[in-house]
């Protein structure tokens, strides 16, 4: 699974599964359990010269091709700590795995904010993104009071409703239909990586969604349910 014993035991003592010991002491898990801890925990390859911090933000970005506005962001998608996120950004920078670009939004008026993306271009990546496709991510841990509310420069989209009394798992559903129903990619991909498959599928039958939308709700809640 990529990861350390010490994290296995920790997760067999918190309950997640139940293994049988052989007389030796030894843990027998069965696939179930396997399948259990590989959800909950991910599950990465090992790649020379990459902490299994930094393959999980690898997978992370190379999933999100437009990329991630926060370093937050990037930990709760990799299912690791803000500080794990933002120690293995930095050396990805370095290694030019990842990068930060600017990107054009509105806010009232137009202005830029900064994402981080993978940098799918460098040889390097292109010679890593098998191993990366195979990466299974952790479960994400649930939103912090902060992240559970939608960000100031999507304001444009909820012009006669009050974005600070709204709440990503409350409101899911009429956030998800404000989304789906602009042309901003950007919020597109805000909502994909925040708001939970079921918040997409009740936008999906909401009437007056545009069939496409409908589509893309339906993909979205499929691939965050996989």
């Amino acid at each position: 699974m990529g990861t350390t014993r010490s994290r296995i035991h920790r997760a067999v003592t918190a309950g997640l599964v139940r293994p049988t010991s052989t007389p030796g002491g030894h843990l027998r898990f069965t696939p179930d359990d396997v399948a259990v801890l590989a959800r909950r925990l991910g599950r990465t390859p090992r790649l020379e010269g990459l902490s299994r911090e930094e393959v999980l933000v690898l997978a992370a970005l190379g999933r999100r091709p437009l990329g991630l506005w926060s370093g937050r962001a990037v930990a709760r998608a990799a299912g690791i700590s803000p500080t794990a996120a933002g120690r293995s950004l930095k050396g990805l920078q370095r290694e030019g795995l990842v990068e930060r670009q600017r990107r054009g939004v509105v806010m009232g008026r137009a202005t830029e904010i900064q994402m981080w993306r993978a940098a799918v271009a460098h040889p390097r990546w292109q010679r890593l993104s098998p191993a990366i496709g195979e990466v299974v991510l952790p479960e994400c841990e649930p939103a912090s009071r902060k992240d559970r509310k939608v960000p100031g420069w999507l304001r444009h989209l909820f012009w006669n409703a009050d974005i600070d009394r709204l709440d990503v798992d409350r409101d899911g559903a009429f956030i998800a239909a404000r989304v789906l129903g602009s042309e901003d990619a950007q919020a597109h991909a805000w909502a994909a990586t925040t708001l939970s498959a079921a918040a997409f599928l009740a936008a999906a039958s909401q009437r007056g969604l545009d069939p496409r939308r409908v589509t893309l709700a339906r993909n979205i809640a499929a691939v965050g349910r996989s």
